[in-house]
């Protein structure tokens, strides 16, 4: 039996097998539904939805529609081995009529940390999106948003799973769509006033469900790495000149490391 539950655990969001692992070592004075309504919360959630762009439409050819499972299950690795390293939280992989779409968040129990908007979020949707290009040749369209939202288990006794609701995901899989995106990252203004290491360019802002106001978007620009040296407290490989100044505050330097 504990065989059977680690190996589903792989299939089951980690929020819900680490609530699993804490009630099984108390004792149960509750049933699912109580406890599963116990669990249930608001919180500020980065969600983003990533859409592959490649033909999965099954042809009946054995050779091509193993090859489709084969791409499919690259781009579920690549995704997954980023998460694992940025300690976010896979909350689907979908395959259906509309498409593929992998949907990730931040900002649950267990993938919660400091400035993980500018320091986790953004950088691992540029690395999963970029990664997909690099190795797999697949181009992609992103949406992410950051805002709060109902975390906990929906649906019945028998069938539900966990799952996280609100405006801004809606808002975030509006942004993946091609509608409004042509193959590029597109983020709300809620990230984009978390994330003052990027720039953003804005974009028109569009009607979505749950909101009252046209919705600003942004799209956020890579910063290259001349840019970054060039910003303030990076050093200058390539300084030239000013050598007497230069030596003047080494000499300064090492008078202070002496006296102290």
């Amino acid at each position: 039996l504990n065989w059977l539950k680690r190996m589903i655990s792989l299939y089951v969001h980690p929020v819900v097998v680490n609530e699993e692992h804490e009630s099984s070592s108390h004792v149960k004075h509750e049933t699912d539904y109580e406890r599963n309504a116990a669990a249930a919360e608001l919180r500020n959630v980065y969600t983003c939805f990533i859409s592959p762009k490649i033909d999965y439409n099954l042809t009946g050819d054995e050779k091509k529609d193993q090859k489709l499972f084969h791409r499919l299950n690259d781009i579920m690795t690549i995704t997954t081995r980023h998460l694992d390293r940025a300690q976010g939280h896979l909350r689907q992989f979908i395959l259906d009529d509309k498409g593929i779409v992998l949907i990730f968040t931040f900002g649950l129990r267990g993938s919660t940390f400091p400035n993980m908007i500018a320091q986790r979020a953004i950088p691992l949707t540029f690395t999963i999106c970029q990664s997909l290009q690099d190795e797999l040749g697949i181009k992609v369209a992103a949406g992410a948003t950051f805002e709060k939202a109902y975390c906990g288990v929906v649906g019945g006794i028998n069938r539900h799973e966990f799952a996280v609701l609100g405006p801004a995901v809606n808002l975030a899989a509006r942004l993946m769509s091609p509608k409004h995106n042509s193959g590029v990252i597109l983020v709300d203004q809620n990230v984009r006033l978390l994330t003052s290491q990027l720039f953003f360019r804005p974009l028109p802002a569009v009607k979505a469900k749950g909101y009252s106001d046209p919705v600003p978007i942004f799209q956020p620009m890579r910063i290259s790495t001349e840019q970054q040296a060039s910003k303030w407290g990076h050093a200058k490989k390539k300084f030239v000149g000013r050598s007497s100044e230069i030596k003047q505050i080494m000499h300064v330097a090492q008078e202070i490391t002496l006296n102290n």
